[in-house]
């Protein structure tokens, strides 16, 4: 056992997160954790870390314990740069192994300071830097948040072959479906511990509302025995009534509570707005092209989007996704090549960015601006309905947005596109920070919606359901393909690694060729010269001043020789591979 919770109570203003939690993580759990946004899935984290402070109970944790942790919003040294801060944080001594971690996460840049870092590349420091820590217990809120699709494909291996305790909040099916072997549920400050997968997990809590639907009706019967044995007995009570009273009145809580946990499970969120009628002509992209500082994103791109479209844009980090969005609607001028859009059509625009720029307005008065009625399907609502059945309460739409969650202010973002009734919806991201129920929910509501859809997601379970054609970037280009992500995914890693076998076959490994060793004799230095020729190049930058071309001639070298240093970090991967199971073949020949 490494960490107990004994009935541990967390209460956040007058909201109760966690209500005499009590569970266990032994040292081979991989344990997933679920819950609508705002139950407490990360301050159940901060718990375990001490980062928040508990209202009663007590958490035990096993004496030398080593946690590494992934927090939603990580805190570093601003003028640091990113190889020195993984170090140091991590505590690795190999800087090779910090390089080789922060490549795979797309951080090639080493010596760049953090405070020009984005805050996706902060995250994914913060990943580098949690995955090289040594630990018994690794806990992960939202890892792939920020990580493109073979990011995410590359960290699923690592923890599927993880052999030490994992505690993972995520929004990311396919990982919880794959890694974990328990889950834990949070509703409404109870907690609900499931020796299950996701899938296992779903039919379990089935069950359960289902029994616990069953108790609250047989609870409402004795109940309403209990109010007439009440109001016949108004004279004085002898200890025995005194007694039953307080019963009565247990039974009147119990109830409450089952029947606001039935009806939070059960509600639906009203995603239906009207539908804004969509002609024939929607939009149509002609020989589109963008260039930004001399780095070519896309080119002679031609697409008709059509009135039922279902279209993800698919990509790594970078390659210009968010890009191709803004230029087609209109927030940046392409390089070459024209956009038309009908006269009829009226954009949804979800961005990465929170648009809710007055954290300190209320929810309520956020939503009013767009209406005090909002036109649905299924008639007027009020503001105050419609925020209902996005799943904010009565009581919570009094609050600030500021009080929110990251996913409940995600799910307040995308209830304010829908509401404006549009016929194209362009989701950047739309996955992230949202619960899996939210998710379910807005999947259903696109797989129903009259009009077309275009995504930028990495969530490969989302895209699955949701799309039916991808647009792929591969080398500066955009191909379209028609099947699932996941099988894209999975073909072309079996594709590189039946490559990798073949070579290893060949070469009749564990032994090096004569090249081989030569090559691993001299490829640490190597590395180091090319380091420092890129560094020179950074520097060189600096000095040009207005020599726009120089700049971009500098930056194209730059980008050049990167893609040479992440070739010879995988090439020392490989070879260092070798070489180690050349000495382990060594080592078992002799003690054998």
């Amino acid at each position: 056992m490494l960490v107990t919770f004994n009935n541990v109570t967390i209460k956040y203003v007058d909201k109760m997160i966690l209500n005499k939690a009590s569970f266990t993580i032994n040292d081979t759990d991989k344990i997933g954790v679920v819950g609508v946004n705002g139950t407490g899935k990360s301050t159940l984290l901060k718990a375990i870390v001490d980062t928040v402070p508990l209202n009663d109970g007590i958490i035990y944790k096993k004496s030398g314990i080593r946690i590494s942790y992934l927090p939603q919003e990580p805190v570093f040294n601003e003028e640091s740069t990113i190889l020195d801060e993984a170090i140091k944080l991590s505590n690795v001594e190999n800087d090779f192994e910090a390089k080789s971690m922060l490549s795979k996460l797309g951080l090639d840049d080493f010596y760049k300071q953090i405070k020009y870092l984005s805050g996706g590349e902060k995250r994914r420091l913060s990943l580098a830097i949690t995955l090289l820590k040594p630990c018994d217990l690794l806990m992960l809120d939202e890892p792939t948040n920020h990580l493109d699709i073979w990011m995410i494909n590359w960290l699923e291996k690592i923890l599927i072959k993880w052999n030490k305790a994992l505690l993972l909040v995520t929004h990311d099916r396919y990982f919880l479906e794959r890694i974990t072997n328990k889950t834990i549920d949070i509703e409404m400050g109870s907690l609900y511990m499931y020796d299950a997968n996701y899938s296992k997990y779903l039919d379990l809590k089935a069950e359960r509302l289902e029994y616990q639907l069953a108790s609250s009706r047989k609870l409402k019967a004795i109940l309403k025995k209990e109010a007439v044995w009440a109001s016949l007995n108004p004279q004085a009570r002898s200890t025995k009534s005194k007694e039953r009273l307080e019963r009565f009145k247990e039974l009147e809580e119990k109830v409450s509570e089952s029947k606001d946990l039935i009806s939070n499970i059960s509600r639906e969120m009203a995603l239906s707005s009207k539908f804004s009628r969509l002609g024939r002509k929607t939009i149509i992209l002609d020989n589109l092209s963008k260039e930004i500082n001399g780095k070519l994103l896309f080119s002679n791109l031609n697409y008709n989007v059509l009135r039922m479209d279902r279209l993800g844009i698919v990509g790594p980090n970078g390659s210009g996704k968010t890009t191709l969005f803004k230029t087609i609607l209109g927030e940046l001028e392409p390089t070459t090549g024209t956009i038309t859009i009908g006269e009829t059509v009226k954009i949804g625009y979800l961005k990465q960015e929170d648009r809710i720029l007055n954290s300190k307005i209320r929810i309520i008065d956020y939503i009013k601006e767009f209406g005090e009625t909002i036109d649905t399907v299924n008639g007027p609502l009020t503001a105050s309905q419609l925020l209902e059945d996005f799943l904010f309460s009565k009581n919570t739409q009094y609050m600030p947005i500021s009080t929110l969650s990251g996913g409940e202010k995600r799910r307040l973002q995308l209830l304010s596109i829908l509401i404006t009734n549009p016929n194209i919806l362009f989701l950047d991201e739309p996955t992230n920070d949202l619960d899996i129920y939210t998710l379910e929910l807005l999947e259903d509501y696109l797989e129903s919606f009259k009009g077309a859809v275009i995504v930028i997601s990495h969530d490969r379970y989302f895209l699955d359901k949701v799309i039916n054609h991808s647009l792929i970037y591969e080398n500066n280009n955009l191909f379209e393909y028609t099947g699932l992500i996941s099988d894209y995914i999975t073909d072309a890693t079996t594709k590189k690694k039946e490559h990798v076998e073949k070579v290893k076959i060949e070469r009749n490994i564990p032994r090096f060729t004569s090249s081989e060793k030569k090559e691993f004799d001299t490829i640490e230095e190597k590395i180091f010269k090319l380091e420092e020729e890129i560094e020179l190049l950074r520097k060189e930058t600096y000095l040009c001043g207005t020599d726009y071309q120089k700049l971009i001639e500098l930056n194209n070298e730059i980008d050049e020789q990167n893609i040479k240093l992440n070739q010879m970090y995988e090439r020392y991967e490989y070879l260092n591979n070798i070489n180690e199971q050349i000495e382990q073949y060594k080592k078992e020949k002799y003690n054998g």
